[in-house]
């Protein structure tokens, strides 16, 4: 299973002063980062390609998990970008943040709980839980979302849509198939 999440706290250890201490020559602090290069550890390891970038955000693949990784993660090496942590530490890291992410989303997925949409607004309340299926009472009728639907953000228990979002995906669900042409 590939994982995908933002490593927040990666940032607070990897500074480009870090991956080049011991001797080495200083390295300009603003490494060129682009789609398609190759990110190495401080020993010229291969930690992955670079799949995208976004504002600060720089999403690695390690070939194993995707992370995305605050630009200032990154210093210039001999070989190209680097970080100061090799692709098995950032591997689990990711693996790290999947768990805790998992365990706080679980623990808010309480009967009861506010359900907002990634604007911010409040979309429903959970009526149920079952096994991987979270059912979502709401004014215009319940709607069911997998657990993976679901995360803990600032106003709380979020889904990963809009209101308006969950309402076309709740009206597509209860839309009869089209009968087969004869």
């Amino acid at each position: 299973m590939r994982m995908h999440l933002t490593i927040a706290v990666l940032a607070a250890t990897m500074t480009p002063s870090a991956a080049f201490a011991q001797g080495a020559p200083a390295a300009p602090a603003s490494p060129t980062l682009a789609a398609g290069a190759v990110v190495y550890d401080p020993q010229g390891g291969e930690v992955g390609k670079i799949i995208s970038l976004s504002g600060d955000a720089v999403i690695v693949d390690t070939g194993t998990n995707k992370a995305t990784l605050p630009r200032s993660a990154f210093a210039t090496g001999t070989k190209g970008p680097s970080i100061n942590v090799t692709k098995a530490q950032l591997d689990e890291m990711v693996v790290a943040a999947a768990a805790k992410t998992s365990a706080a989303r679980d623990a808010a997925l309480v009967v009861g709980a506010q359900v907002h949409g990634k604007a911010g607004a409040m979309v429903g309340t959970v009526k149920e839980v079952t096994g991987d299926q979270v059912l979502i009472d709401r004014p215009e009728g319940a709607v069911s979302l997998s657990k993976n639907a679901f995360t803990v953000g600032a106003a709380g228990l979020t889904i990963w849509m809009t209101t308006a979002e969950l309402e076309a995906a709740a009206k597509s669900a209860a839309s009869p198939a089209p009968a087969p042409a004869q």
